[in-house]
């Protein structure tokens, strides 16, 4: 949502922002594509947590550098991380409570990650105003994306077995 607006305030044209927002969506399709097998073969924990964990590196890299080239990399990192837990998440918790019940758990998950995206987008608009910078924003988005990979990995995933 804020990726256009707070990459033009630091001076960066409009259409390379709007570019950087393109290979971001782009990026998204080419997550999915890696995180689908990887999930096949080790699970859904790990590629879950390693999204998260990936990042916090990115928001760490734009709080520190804010130039084209680091934001170019937060929009290609991002964008790949961007789709990753949405097919994910649907097969964790099929995976840890059964496939009977995964819709309705999968609907109240998908439920509460629009509503925080919803007011997530409104805070970071309305912390900008505050504070004039993307900078609060960005580290809430650091800390809590290194909650979800923390919280992630503690999860006690069983492995299945094909019979």
């Amino acid at each position: 949502t804020h990726l256009i607006p707070m990459v033009t305030d630091y001076g960066i044209p409009a259409h390379t922002a709007s570019n950087m927002r393109a290979w971001f969506g782009l990026l998204s399709l080419a997550g999915i594509l890696v995180a689908g097998p990887a999930s096949d073969l080790i699970g859904d924990k790990i590629p879950i947590a390693l999204t998260f964990l990936v990042r916090v590196f990115a928001f760490l890299l734009v709080i520190w550098f804010q130039n084209l080239f680091s934001f170019y990399i937060f929009a290609l990192v991002f964008g790949f991380t961007f789709l990753v837990t949405a097919p994910l998440t649907p097969t964790l918790v099929g995976r840890l409570y059964g496939f009977s019940h995964v819709g309705v758990l999968s609907g109240f998950i998908t439920t509460v990650h629009h509503f925080g995206g919803g007011v997530a987008a409104w805070g970071g608009g309305f912390l900008f105003d505050l504070t004039g910078s993307y900078r609060a924003v960005l580290v809430i988005s650091a800390v809590m994306a290194a909650i979800a990979a923390v919280s992630t990995m503690l999860i006690r995933q069983r492995r299945e077995t094909v019979s």
